[in-house]
């Protein structure tokens, strides 16, 4: 949980890259639209899949969501 009571509930990669998203984002609808702590709007469907390990490797940590994170936490 976060300093201002919200929490995240993954980070998951996506096809802009690893963003960090809401509880609420995994329990959506399928072909629902989220949007990451960042703003990037993505396809519920995106996290809602199993990404595989080379997801994780290939797609770069998005730095907004991480800065984010990090104000929230203060």
């Amino acid at each position: 949980m976060l300093a201002d009571g919200a929490k995240v509930g993954r980070w998951q990669p996506v096809s802009s890259g690893r963003h960090a998203f809401g509880l609420d984002a995994r329990s959506s609808e399928p072909g629902e639209l989220t949007r990451a702590l960042c703003g990037v709007v993505v396809r519920t469907d995106e996290l809602q899949r199993v990404a595989d390990e080379i997801d994780w490797i290939r797609e770069p940590t998005c730095m907004d969501c991480w800065r984010e994170l990090a104000d929230r936490a203060r």
